[in-house]
């Protein structure tokens, strides 16, 4: 499939820079309808308040539960669903390390920050470990099946999970292919310096950095996946790439409201089940018209057969319906633009405090400009200003799971099946587990000081539900970062916003300096 010639490039730049419209919709829902619901709300919530005050000894803390809304009333008042981070954080002072939470359902949701219970829950032994899905994705999923034989790799459970596990994340996770894409890697990051350098200003100014990363992100998870180079860090950025950037994004934030807001979308086509289909679409139409041209293309040097091998493998596997695979290169391209990217804005951002810490990284570097993974390895200031990056700003700050045997927790016996969401990032903040844990100090990964928690940062999820992404993200961002402190050091001005869009995002535009040594 293709897109249609007829696209304007205005109409792709304008999806891109404009701030999409809000996407949980009430306009479905007749007033009357909402006042009735709200009469017997407040009609019941006495007594399910005296009911709960009766269960308190065997309940977990937590919010208080309403008929019909659960707890998820929070994130429509107290709380808003772009700032869940400190919504948990908000939580965790009022209740506690682990608190309950109520689905609209009446399932329960337990929120876990305590390290004991962080490392019961993510150390479980589990061959095919349970993970929440996200329904909204299952739910469109089921209803293409032209396009999907699954819901996918994220969402699929159980032996179905297993079989696309094994017979497509192979050659993703494997140290080979990495060092195998190390030499195109460092071509693609020379060309997002030099996109860098022709966007700053006189005095070294970045504006819209977090755009440019977006790109790098597309350029290089596309040319890890489908075996080419596209162009996306040419000066001037297609309207194609521009849509799909928008698209990545209005992706993540419907998943969240999803989640977080009313549960229309179940019951009726809302704008927010159609601004997700229309980001699903959008996603699968873009990256199948590439994967159609990557497939095209002639056979060139062996550098580019390198690059070819992961995107042939997967398209060779006979094990896997062609469905399938062509859905784990979608996820695995969409998942690992938003992730690489919002990393890099984190890490310049907390690294842009410590100058000195920038000099200790440039001193430990060559000059020369291809850098090889001894380089990279010979500096170990660069791999501390990074874990120290994901202790402090993870893009996913918590890790869902499904407990599969009972488990005790804080003195409370969690029933098999209960959904547990592990809140790593606010762990780690905790002074219980690390020294000055507020702090951004990377020496902590060369001279540890008790306390030192150092397995729970988990950026990329633990166990066998671990990002399949992981080496392809954690060696770009080291050679991207060296590649940065040896041409400029990195200057912010004021405070980062932070919002939360399924995954933890700076802010759209963000500015920063790269100021010549």
């Amino acid at each position: 499939m293709s897109l249609p010639g007829v696209f304007l490039f205005s109409h792709y730049v304008e999806s891109f820079w404009s701030t999409p419209p809000p996407l949980v919709d009430w306009t479905c829902v007749p007033t009357l309808v909402l006042a009735v619901i709200l009469v017997v709300v407040a009609a019941t919530a006495g007594l399910s308040a005296r009911a709960s005050d009766n269960k308190q000894t065997t309940r977990l803390p937590g919010p208080q539960a309403l008929p019909f809304l659960g707890t998820r009333w929070l994130f429509w008042s107290r709380y808003q669903m772009n700032k869940l981070h400190e919504a948990y954080d908000d939580m965790f002072r009022r209740y506690g390390p682990v608190f309950v939470e109520t689905t609209p359902g009446g399932a329960a949701v337990v929120s876990i920050a305590e390290r004991t219970a962080l490392e019961a829950v993510l150390r479980a032994p589990a061959k095919r470990p349970y993970r929440p899905p996200t329904e909204i994705v299952q739910v469109y999923r089921r209803s293409k099946p032209d396009r999907y034989a699954s819901t996918g790799l994220v969402n699929e459970q159980g032996e179905k999970w297993y079989h696309l596990r094994k017979h497509l994340t192979g050659e993703l996770t494997s140290p080979n292919t990495m060092q195998g894409f190390l030499p195109e890697l460092n071509n693609i990051c020379d060309d997002f310096i030099v996109l860098l350098d022709s966007c700053r200003r006189s005095d070294g100014t970045v504006v819209g950095f977090d755009q440019l990363t977006n790109r790098m992100g597309l350029e290089s998870v596309c040319g890890l996946m489908l075996g080419s180079r596209l162009g996306f860090l040419e000066r001037w950025m297609s309207g194609r790439a521009a849509t799909l950037a928008a698209a990545v994004k209005a992706h993540f934030r419907a998943q969240r409201d999803s989640f977080y807001g009313a549960p229309l979308w179940k019951f009726a086509p809302t704008t927010l089940y159609r601004t997700f289909a229309k980001s699903e679409e959008t996603i699968h139409t873009i990256v199948s018209e590439l994967m159609e041209e990557a497939k095209s293309r002639k056979q060139g040097s062996a550098n580019d057969d390198a690059m070819r091998e992961i995107f042939l493998r997967i398209l060779d596997n006979p094990a896997v319906d062609m469905r399938d695979k062509k859905a784990a290169v979608i996820d695995f391209i969409t998942a690992g633009i938003e992730t690489l990217a919002n990393s890099l804005v984190f890490l310049l951002y907390l690294l842009s405090g410590r100058p000195d810490w920038q000099r200790t990284i440039r001193s430990e570097l060559p000059s020369c400009s291809t850098l090889s993974a001894e380089d990279i390895a010979a500096a170990p200031s660069i791999h501390a200003a990074i874990y120290e990056s994901f202790r402090l700003l993870p893009t996913a700050p918590f890790l869902a799971r499904l407990l599969d045997t009972p488990m005790n927790i804080a003195g409370h016996k969690l029933p098999a099946g209960t959904f547990v969401l592990a809140h790593t990032g606010a762990a780690c903040r905790r002074e219980e587990n690390f020294w000055r844990a507020r702090e951004y100090l990377p020496e902590r990964w060369v001279t540890p000081t008790a306390p030192h928690a150092a397995s729970l940062v988990a950026p990329f999820g633990r166990g066998r539900r671990m990002c399949p992404g992981k080496r392809f993200v954690d060696m770009e961002l080291h050679l991207m970062l060296a590649k940065i402190m040896q041409k400029w050091r990195v200057e912010f001005d004021g405070e980062l916003d932070i919002q939360f869009d399924f995954l933890l995002a700076p802010k759209s535009p963000v500015s920063l300096r790269l100021v010549e040594w």
